[in-house]
């Protein structure tokens, strides 16, 4: 069986980089981010080369023999894997919890509550999709007219 990388190297680099650029708003150098995540030059090297296929960075400068010396911006995609940047589902979890927590209000007559209820049962159900690609997600696209 092969080791999964993405979780045990290039995510966890990934989510340094952007931990390090919000904090800094600099560029960042492969030795700030082996401290950051705890791993050795190597194991840098090689999630950033691999992160680098992706557009993950606005800008990535290297040396002859691919080795990486400054990374730019994280792009809007690495915000969103590291979980800084909304993605249409958890904004729609976050709507749900308010519904939820609505629902549960014992200040609400039960008519009202019964109704934040079905609309939780709604987002969770069929409406689901129809929400997401409302939100922006890739689900939109299911939605045909």
């Amino acid at each position: 069986m092969t080791e999964d990388t993405w979780n045990h190297r290039d995510l966890p680099v990934l989510r340094a980089v952007v931990d390090i650029y919000e904090r800094t708003g600099r560029s960042i150098k492969p030795r700030q981010i082996e401290q950051e995540c705890g791993f050795d030059e190597e194991t840098v090297q090689r999630a950033l080369r691999v992160l680098n296929r992706e557009p993950y960075f606005e800008k990535v400068s290297g040396a002859f023999g691919g080795l990486i010396l400054l990374v730019g911006a994280p792009t809007a995609d690495p915000l969103r894997v590291a979980g800084q940047w909304p993605t249409p589902e958890n904004q729609l979890e976050r709507m749900v919890a308010a519904l939820e927590a609505a629902a549960d209000d014992e200040g609400r007559d039960d008519e009202e509550r019964g109704r934040f209820r079905q609309a939780i049962l709604a987002l969770r159900g069929a409406a689901y999709q129809v929400a997401i690609g409302a939100l922006g997600g890739a689900g939109g696209n299911m939605i045909t007219g």
